[in-house]
């Protein structure tokens, strides 16, 4: 079986939502700034505000915009009639084998983000948990589960045969 990886519109969608993030956070500190100049804080105080709130922001800004290149080079997925592979992480390597014969349910799932990037997520449950590929484009998603449906019901005949 050889592994795909993810669309490049995945890294648009990674991105919006990292920016949203990393945005949040220099909001914060410049409330914090703001607030403590009209309330008349003096200069030291707020160069020691900006050092001990600014440096880990603007370091942890850095990080979050640049996992999503990381982490979409690290994500490789595949399926073929028996099992389902996904490799994810970047810190953390993550290596997933789903056998398609203890699949119970499968979802397609879409935000507002991913509807106009037409990406949907797909959520693999079996009985022991639930495992998601995050981010497809709507027409993989759709591929896939009907696939894998087609498979699962293959492999359920294949058992009942086998126990006549």
């Amino acid at each position: 079986m050889e592994l795909k990886k993810l669309d490049k519109s995945v890294l648009k969608l990674w991105y919006a939502r990292t920016s949203i993030v990393a945005l949040a956070l220099i909001g914060v500190l410049a409330s914090i700034l703001v607030i403590m100049a009209a309330t008349g804080a003096s200069t030291d105080a707020m160069l020691i505000v900006l050092c001990v709130l600014g440096i880990p922001d603007f370091l942890l800004v850095c990080i979050i915009l640049i996992m999503p290149a990381l982490r979409y080079k690290m994500y490789a997925w595949g399926y073929d009639d028996k099992r389902i592979i996904v490799k994810q992480g970047v810190i953390f390597r993550r290596r997933v084998v789903i056998p398609v014969c203890q699949i119970q349910d499968l979802h397609r799932t879409q935000g507002p983000l991913m509807m106009m990037l037409k990406l949907s997520g797909v959520t693999i449950s079996t009985a022991g948990s639930n495992f998601e590929i995050s981010t497809l484009t709507t027409d993989e998603a759709d591929r896939m589960i009907d696939e894998l449906e087609h498979n699962l019901e293959i492999r359920v005949g294949e058992q009942k045969n086998e126990k006549i």
